[in-house]
């Protein structure tokens, strides 16, 4: 009996520290946009390219913007931003704290969550002198999953770097059914007067959920793609201790009573 109650709490214990990873796969629908082998989404023109990466923890947005021509070209974040269900939160210097919801439709199962972050840049114009790139991260997407109904995903797997098969659940989307879409409206000009505006449109197509595999134990190539990004919702910590107690408790009562009595494989890299 007590071995049994210390593998209840051992069962418990393990449980409840691990946390729970999120990990999402970005993509557009836009046609004039390229998704290119790394998975940064890649805008070009005769004058300059624009390239959107969002790898990393939180989904840092990195802009980078290279000037292919002989003459000075100019970023104005001021007059540019990301936009989340018509809430734009400016990429200026000008510090803001935002937050807000996002829902969506899969398979007939409503998702909802929410965002929030700060913006913090120290300039409002970027300076691109001719035949060179400048590159910022003015913010991060940091999405909430912990409302989506944990029976609606459904089984699949993932290769670890050691090329293990891991168990996750899964859910995809579509651009009309995506639960988090969103659109950067980037302003770059040679002559301020003659501004051009770019817009880029994004939207959530894949999530995972599981708390059995860390980001150190995803294959390299994933986590540097610019199309996947990932979140941790850490354990409960006063949760673990209070189920803990109420084990305990319980142990404790069962010990004296007995004491007073006679003795399915998926390929993710296919997605790619």
């Amino acid at each position: 009996m007590k071995n049994l109650l210390f593998s209840i709490i051992t069962i418990f214990f393990f449980s409840s520290c691990s946390s729970t990873f999120f990990y999402s796969t970005l993509n557009t629908p836009n046609g004039y946009v390229e998704k290119v082998d790394n998975g940064d989404f890649l805008l070009e023109t005769d004058s300059l390219w624009i390239a959107y990466c969002f790898k990393g923890q939180g989904g840092p947005v990195q802009i980078t913007v290279f000037n292919k021509t002989d003459k000075p070209f100019y970023v104005d974040w001021k007059k540019s931003a990301l936009i989340i269900d018509n809430v734009a939160l400016t990429y200026s210097g000008e510090k803001l704290d935002y937050s807000g919801d996002w829902g969506g439709l899969s398979n007939d199962t409503y998702a909802w969550g929410g965002f929030d972050g700060s913006v913090s840049l120290p300039k409002d114009v970027s300076f691109i002198p001719p035949q060179t790139m400048i590159s910022e991260i003015p913010l991060a997407l940091n999405p909430t999953f912990d409302h989506i109904d944990k029976k609606k995903y459904r089984d699949s797997y993932i290769g670890n770097k050691s090329e293990t098969a891991m168990k996750v659940k899964r859910l995809d989307f579509d651009e009309r059914n995506s639960p988090l879409s969103f659109k950067s409206y980037l302003t770059v000009y040679s002559q301020p007067e003659r501004p051009m505006v770019f817009e880029q449109d994004f939207y959530l197509s894949t999530l995972m959920r599981t708390s059995e595999m860390k980001p150190s134990s995803l294959p390299g190539q994933m986590l540097d793609r610019g199309d996947f990004f990932y979140m941790e919702k850490p354990a409960n910590n006063t949760a673990l201790y209070t189920t803990l107690g109420i084990v305990a408790g319980a142990g404790l009562i069962v010990i004296g009573v007995v004491y007073g009595e006679p003795e399915d494989y998926y390929d993710y890299s296919d997605d790619w």
